[in-house]
Formats: structure tokens, sequence, C-alpha cells
């Protein structure tokens, strides 16, 4: 594969797993909590119906996720999905002291897992910041229950799993394997966005029926087609704004699009004009 092909394989990847995080919703099960944990501390191997995340704080123990053995150390962050076979275990006096919670992750009415391929462990970038993320988790959860109060344990859990995602290692947020498909139709549309790409297209080249294409996009991008390429169109158009001195025309016509039509679209969904979107980038710069 070419190094201009492998960037955009990249590209369509990311652009998949952003649009699949950003139909994320975390829900909180058991609130945050510090943990000693004693020796006789033990589970066989079994799933659960929920999700959880430690941040080992001080000690040693076995993790076991699926088929792989994990021994987490201080400052780390651990993630243990749903649905897979997780088992625990002490291995010395030297104990585990750790945060915990239990949380759901669904991208529309699917686990996480199912959509992504996440790291179970974690360097957290700043542990004591990660250390606060959870408290702020358990106070909002113990707060007075109130009409915001859902809000603020959503906003907080986000907020700590937000710290967990910018913690991992490049590369190791992956597609699941059930995302090949996928990530075969957003690598098509980046390649052919400088073209009259439609709808109809796209179904005829995965061999779908044209109704049937339209309803599993929907279903795995929360988007119909016609939406998703308007926004890669655009999103293309500020990466050429931002990073090339390229005429609003020449940008246009990279992602099919005429002069006139471009500058409307981009006002729609950018809320600026391309001229006034570049121009307010370099007075950031």
């Amino acid at each position: 594969m070419s190094t201009e092909r492998a960037a955009v394989a990249v590209r369509g990847d990311e652009e998949i797993i952003r649009t699949h995080l950003d139909r994320l919703r975390l829900d909180l099960v058991v609130a945050s909590r510090i943990t000693h944990v004693h020796r006789e501390w033990y589970r066989p191997l079994q799933p659960d119906p929920f999700s959880r995340l430690y941040l080992i704080l001080e000690g040693e123990g076995r993790l076991v996720v699926g088929e792989q053995e994990l021994y987490p150390k201080p400052g780390e962050l651990c993630y243990l999905p749903a649905d897979v076979p997780i088992s625990y275990s002490t291995i010395s006096d030297n104990t585990f002291r750790k945060h915990w919670l239990h949380f759901s992750a669904l991208i529309g009415d699917r686990d996480i897992g199912e959509m992504l391929t996440l790291p179970f462990i974690v360097p957290s970038r700043a542990p004591a910041e990660a250390a606060a993320l959870f408290e702020q988790v358990g106070a909002a959860d113990r707060d007075p229950p109130g009409l915001a109060t859902p809000l603020r344990i959503r906003s907080a859990l986000t907020a700590l799993f937000a710290h967990y995602l910018d913690s991992a290692p490049p590369g190791s947020i992956r597609l699941s394997a059930q995302q090949t498909e996928e990530s075969g139709i957003v690598r098509y549309i980046e390649d052919n966005l400088a073209s009259a790409l439609t709808v109809e297209q796209l179904a005829a080249e995965f061999g779908f029926e044209l109704s049937a294409f339209i309803r599993h996009f929907r279903t795995e991008f929360g988007l119909s087609p016609k939406q998703f390429i308007k926004r890669a169109r655009i999103e293309r158009a500020q990466r050429e704004l931002v990073t090339t001195a390229r005429p609003m025309e020449e940008i246009a016509a990279s992602v099919g699009m005429d002069q006139s039509y471009f500058s409307k679209v981009f006002r729609q969904v950018s809320s600026v004009t391309p001229s006034e979107y570049r121009k307010l980038y370099r007075q950031r710069s």
C-alpha cells in the first residue's frame, strides 16, 4: 500500500472512530469508590453485562480479560469490557488499592466493545487528574437528587472516560473486526470526494440494495449517507483551508463542489464562510 493510500486508510478509520465516539452514551452502574482489596480478593472467569474502570493507586494483583493475563501497576487505568469473561485475584500481601466504578457504554443500542477495540491497560497521562475525575463521579452520584443530577453524573463520567481515551497510546484504539466493511465504505468515500459521489453508487459498490444500504449506514454511523458525505467533504475542506494556501476554487473542486455551492454548504455546517474560517484559524495561530 502506498504512503498516500495508507494515510487515507488511517483517516478513514479515524473518521469512523470519531463518529462512533460522538454517539457514545455512558451511564453509571455503580458509583466511584476507593477500595483496598483484601488478601482473599478473587473471582472466577465470567462475563458481566457492564464495563469496569479501575485506577490502580498502590499494590499488585492479577487480572484476566478473555485470554489475556494482566498485571497492572500503580498509575495505570484498567478497562474491563462488558460481555467478556473477567477474572481477578491477589498475588501477594501487597494488594491493590484502587479507584473503581462500573458503567455502561453504548453506541446506539450496541456496546462499545462491538464497535471498537480498546486497550485493557493504559498508563494514565496524569494519575492525580484521573483520581480527581473518579472522585468527581462519586461526588456527583452522592449529590441530593435533582433534575440535573443525571447530567452531572454523565458529564463527570464522560470526562473520566475521555481521560482514559486520551491516555491510550497512538494506534491502540481501533475498529473492531465487525467494522471492517464500514472502514472500507469510509475509505471509498474519502477516495472519491472530488467526484459526483452518489448514494446509489455507494450501495452498488458494496453490493447493497439501495434502501438496505441506507438503513445499514444509518445504523452504523447515526447519519444518512448523504449527511456523512457532506460532513466528510467539509472536514476535508477545513483541513485544506488551515494547512494550505490553495485558492477557494481549487479546494471546492477537491471536494466535488463548485465554489458557490461549496461556500453555501460550508457556512451551513461551520457557521462561517470558508474565508472567515481560514482567517480565524490564522488569528489563533
